[in-house]
């Protein structure tokens, strides 16, 4: 696989005073825009289409069931959490994308966790408070299920699965991807013909998952993984609740075409959803390394090295490439398989050096290859 770089290299050039300055008709012509953006902005929100009262009624029935008794409630739902963790376990134990995608679309988090952001808009603690309790009580059964299953595997576990490191290293892309999937799954609730997109949702973001690895991880003591696991769930959930709630208020469930006046709970809201936020971003952004593990490297150091031999030349092939992180720095080893001179190891190593931004140890392994042909005829 051959990649090719550009690098940018801006040209520094002196501007007169002239070519620096924006021409007025331009500032002009920005500033119309930006008012007659706003303005379209201001009119869509005011001629918005309103849920009526059965429409809110019908989703706050959904998200709060009530006349099913307490007792089948709960059967349900913890037999659904001890299937779709299980079904997690051995997807991401057996390496398996589709298994654990099966185990998203099973789990029952999805629900209370919209509660709780319906909840939170309009103002109903008692409701915050169930759902709050629903879902930790879930993810807890989740952790446990999953650490036992993972501690009955015979064999161990090693080395770890793709699907399991996956989940350990988060990041915002991930925070990104919990907002979109929430408001999709919040408009879902609240207009039902778009009620098939819930299903897409529970497997953009999971919420069982991230949940199985803490458990997996909490059983082999590896706990920087396991806070890594966790850290992915927070941001999921938080994700949800906060672009759940945006499309909550937007779509009218809170009564009242300007939802702000007259419901302090809102305001309130989007104060804990701003500290929330907060706290989720920092680890995701800064705790790299230190709170969190880091990235799997091992993708982007075998299309380094790719691209460097097939630069050498085409009578060398990659025969294996193998990455572990130890204390902040990358161990690579490379096999290669060349009739040609061995390739210069310092330049590789420094390309991924520059590439990772970390020191880097590489061992490379050089098979002498010869292709000898032969023509039989009978």
């Amino acid at each position: 696989m051959t990649r090719t770089r550009l690098r940018y290299r801006p040209r520094v050039e002196e501007q007169t005073e002239e070519q620096a300055t924006i021409p007025e008709s331009s500032l002009r012509l920005m500033t119309g825009l930006a008012l007659f953006v706003l303005a379209e902005a201001q009119r869509l929100w005011q001629t918005r289409e309103l849920l009526h009262d059965f429409e809110r009624r019908d989703v706050i029935d959904r998200l709060f069931p009530h006349g099913v008794p307490l007792r089948q409630f709960f059967t349900r739902f913890v037999s659904l959490m001890m299937l779709s963790t299980s079904i997690a376990v051995f997807g991401i134990l057996a390496d398996s994308t589709a298994v654990v995608i099966g185990a998203m679309l099973v789990a029952p988090l999805m629900f209370p966790v919209l509660g709780g952001a319906a909840a939170v808009v309009m103002g109903w603690p008692r409701r915050i408070v169930s759902s709050a309790l629903l879902v930790a009580a879930g993810s807890f059964m989740a952790v446990l299920i999953a650490a036992a299953i993972s501690f009955v595997i015979p064999g161990g576990i090693s080395p770890l699965p793709g699907e399991l490191m996956a989940r350990t290293s988060p990041n915002l892309l991930d925070l990104g991807i919990a907002l979109a999937a929430g408001a999709a799954g919040a408009y879902g609730q609240v207009r039902r013909h778009a009620a098939e997109a819930l299903t897409g949702v529970a497997v953009a973001v999971a919420l069982v998952p991230p949940l199985a690895v803490v458990g997996i991880t909490l059983q082999l003591t590896e706990w920087q993984l396991a806070l890594g696991a966790l850290l992915l769930f927070l941001a999921n959930v938080v994700g949800i609740v906060i672009a759940a709630a945006a499309i909550f208020i937007a779509a009218g469930f809170v009564p009242g075409r300007n939802p702000l006046k007259g419901h302090p709970q809102i305001v309130r809201a989007i104060s804990w959803a701003a500290i929330a936020t907060i706290l989720v971003v920092i680890p995701l952004q800064f705790g790299r390394g230190s709170v969190l593990p880091v990235s799997d490297p091992t993708t982007e150091v075998t299309s380094i090295v790719e691209e460097y031999v097939t630069q050498h030349g085409p009578a060398t092939e990659v025969v294996d490439v193998e990455v572990e992180v130890v204390d902040g720095s990358t161990m690579v080893d490379v096999v290669i398989a060349s009739s040609l001179a061995t390739p210069l190891v310092n330049p590789l190593a420094r390309e991924i050096s520059d590439q990772l931004s970390t020191p880097v140890r590489l061992r490379l392994l050089v098979v002498s290859s010869e292709t000898k042909r032969a023509n039989v005829t009978p």
